[in-house]
């Protein structure tokens, strides 16, 4: 396979426009065919994966985040998403010499001991390196060239796909948000100072955190200290105990909600691949290229909105909650009303149902993320043309949390909400 990354306008341009008819051919010859929707569904992921596939790198990562953001699409489409987590293609080994020196300024035989020219993973919109200094194992993340370049046009083909499955044109100030994201990876620099970040005020002893070297470091390579453990599949396949599953679960649960309502910012990238399950029951939290952060207003209404939830208050009470969360658009009463009754509610009880009880098993409750698919499909369906509306500040936190809840149903865990419930009733300003 050609390593090379696509990254001018006309060459990316090329597969966004030959991408864009081929769906436009699958969607005319059902229209003939008058066959299934899930087929369509189908054929038109395989042609945008088989296009991110030419394109490389950054799309692959877009995919994944709309993963997280947009769980309403069609299983056909989160199917091909879930392989894709791994599937990102390695750039050669000139290419990674190359890159080296010019962040650097000398060649890796130069800066390390040892250095592997061969990649051991894939990271956030590149792939990483083992190396050893000093008697140190590193970790050394590298940057695909061209990523910068790149997500522009990208976005410009994940957006028409998804218009086509999301029906219409809700998708804009997700595709949005997801961008600004994606810009705030490439910089290494800045994952870097989240890495510090959280080293040094998440003082779990169950938590490992790798340390930065900044002097091998720059704005597209990150040279930290190598976390060895095992990854969420093989740990899940080597048979652990209900005890250890519930713990590790319990653990990533309450480090979720810690560190948004103390440090007001979150490791927002609930991706499977983001945790290693190390000796003594450690876990050790790997790529902090998307944080998000939270204003203290932002914070203290959406607070108080789900202790409302939580205290079953009335109908009433909560529209002025997402009022002032600037989840539903000031109007009359009876609009109000019907929106929250419509698209709010039946995302509520998604949201509070395993918070709302002090002991939830996601085992036992197995449907859990395809209840929560059906709902929010539901929604879109009759109100796809309002999500645009909705505050995305508020949807980001949220999805963040459905991401590892649906992480827990895939262990199979169960967790107490007992600490987190303390932490919403004691917050304050």
């Amino acid at each position: 396979m050609d390593d090379a990354l696509p990254t001018g306008k006309i060459s990316r341009g090329k597969v966004v426009g030959k991408t864009l008819l081929k769906i436009g051919l699958q969607k005319g010859k059902h229209l003939i065919q008058q066959e299934k929707e899930a087929n369509r569904h189908e054929e038109i992921a395989d042609i945008i994966f088989d296009a991110l596939g030419e394109l490389k790198g950054v799309s692959v990562k877009i995919a994944q985040q709309i993963a997280l953001g947009m769980p309403f699409l069609p299983p056909a489409y989160l199917d091909k998403i879930s392989k894709s987590f791994h599937s990102i293609p390695g750039i050669n080994k000139a290419l990674v010499r190359k890159i080296i020196k010019s962040e650097l300024d000398a060649y890796p035989h130069d800066l390390f001991d040892r250095f592997e020219m061969t990649p051991f993973a894939a990271a956030s919109l590149g792939q990483v390196h083992l190396a050893e200094k000093a008697g140190r194992k590193l970790a050394v993340k590298i940057q695909y060239p061209g990523i910068k370049k790149s997500i522009e046009t990208d976005m410009s083909l994940i957006h028409f796909g998804l218009k086509r499955f999301a029906k219409g044109q809700n998708v804009t100030h997700i595709v949005t948000e997801i961008e600004e994201r994606l810009f705030e990876e490439t910089d290494y620099t800045l994952e870097a100072q989240n890495i510090l970040f959280f080293k040094e005020h998440l003082n779990n002893p169950r938590i490992v955190i790798a340390d930065v070297f900044p002097e091998l470091s720059g704005d597209k390579v990150l040279t930290t200290s190598l976390l060895e453990g095992v990854n969420f599949d093989t740990y899940l396949r080597s048979n652990p105990s209900q005890r250890d599953i519930n713990a590790y679960a319990q653990l990533i649960f309450d480090t979720f909600f810690y560190s948004l309502y103390h440090f007001k910012r979150i490791h927002a990238d609930p991706n499977p691949g983001n945790f290693l399950f190390m000796k003594d029951n450690k876990l050790g939290l790997i790529d902090f290229g998307c944080v998000k952060s939270v204003s203290d207003d932002f914070l203290n209404h959406y607070n108080k909105l789900h202790l409302s939830l939580l205290e079953e208050a009335t109908e009433s009470e909560l529209i002025d909650r997402y009022l002032t969360l600037g989840m539903i658009e000031k109007s009359d009463k009876k609009t109000m009303q019907q929106f929250y009754i419509e698209v709010i509610k039946p995302l509520d009880t998604l949201y509070k149902e395993p918070l709302s009880k002090a002991h939830y098993d996601f085992k036992a409750n197995s449907d859990f993320s395809q209840r929560g698919f059906e709902k929010i499909f539901e929604v879109q369906r009759k109100q796809f043309h309002s999500v645009h509306k909705l505050n995305e500040q508020f949807l980001f936190l949220n999805r963040t949390l459905m991401g590892y809840y649906a992480l827990f149903e895939k262990m199979g865990a169960a967790i107490e909400t007992g600490y987190v419930r303390k932490l919403m009733n004691t917050f304050t300003l």
